[in-house]
């Protein structure tokens, strides 16, 4: 499964116990729920979370047993933020959706077993209720938004993410994963995904995948609108502005990803400190070295 590459077995299952860690809140969860969701033994998971912990991946709550995320996961993603956040050019996008079409328009992101919400715009027409609020997690595969990703995933990789997110979810919920391979048929077919509530408010929600230089899907927009207002010419508007939307996010996508990396600024500080000569990095710092001061005499060195 992981070849002959020395170590990919360990770090896979790393891979695998901070993606599962994503999954839950700021308050975090136990071992044995880690363990459980992850389908690893308790003495693997937690051999492998106490590494994570000193290398501050992971860290345990105050007060609690329970294990989250850490800060240097957050650090991560800043660092990254340029080459891979949609949001700020996506959000001129979602405000057109939202005014034209007259719904609300979410910006998702795929984040490990989940669709993340990056963002959401509302229509000034709209009188529906929100389902989703920016920064819920949805399990792939349940909404729209996660299924348009979901469906385009390679075989192998859809399958674990289901086999994953059936043991998140409550068997006796409307929204299992009983049929969720008859509603990848259906999204692959028709290049959307459909969802409706079957709350008392139905609400109808249409998605297509923002897709990767390589045709990965790596984010999802999406239209939400009330079901009674969605008859087939409608729906066929509805798509097509989606589709030009998230063809628009692929590019800015690709672009920011080959945006080659600009220079640290802390080499820029080093570099730029003293015009006429270039400077050691003590000399940058302000320390004074015999070599930065050649015309003082031994006498009048301190």
């Amino acid at each position: 499964m992981y070849g002959t590459i020395k170590g990919a077995q360990s770090i896979a299952k790393a891979a695998l116990l901070l993606r599962t860690l994503s999954t839950f809140a700021s308050p975090g969860a136990t071992l044995a729920e880690i363990s459980s969701l992850a389908d690893m033994p308790k003495s693997s998971a937690h051999r492998i979370l106490a590494a994570l912990v000193a290398e501050q991946l992971v860290e345990r709550v105050s007060g609690s047993q329970n294990y989250r995320l850490g800060p240097d996961i957050l650090a991560f993603g800043i660092a990254l933020r340029e080459t891979f956040d949609l949001k700020p050019a996506a959000r001129p996008v979602l405000e057109r959706l939202a005014a034209d079409l007259g719904v609300a328009s979410y910006l998702g992101v795929r984040s490990g077993y989940d669709m993340l919400c990056l963002d959401r715009c509302e229509s000034a027409t709209q009188s529906h209720p929100l389902v989703m609020n920016v920064n819920d997690r949805w399990p792939l595969g349940v909404g729209s938004m996660g299924l348009s990703v979901l469906a385009l995933l390679p075989e192998a990789e859809m399958s674990k993410v289901i086999e994953f997110n059936q043991r998140r979810v409550d068997p006796v919920d409307a929204l299992t994963f009983t049929n969720i391979r008859r509603s990848v048929g259906k999204t692959r077919l028709r290049g959307f995904a459909k969802r409706s509530t079957q709350s008392a408010e139905r609400l109808t929600g249409i998605a297509v995948p923002v897709l990767n230089g390589r045709s990965y899907p790596v984010a999802s927009v999406c239209a939400v609108l009330p079901s009674g207002q969605l008859d087939i010419k409608r729906l066929v508007v509805v798509v097509s502005r989606l589709r030009e939307a998230a063809a628009q996010l692929s590019r800015v996508y690709e672009d920011g990803r080959l945006r080659p990396y600009a220079a640290e600024t802390w080499r820029h500080a080093i570099q730029n400190a003293h015009p006429a000569r270039p400077m050691g990095l003590a000399n940058s710092l302000g320390i004074v070295t015999e070599a930065a001061c050649p015309t003082l005499s031994p006498d009048h060195r301190t």
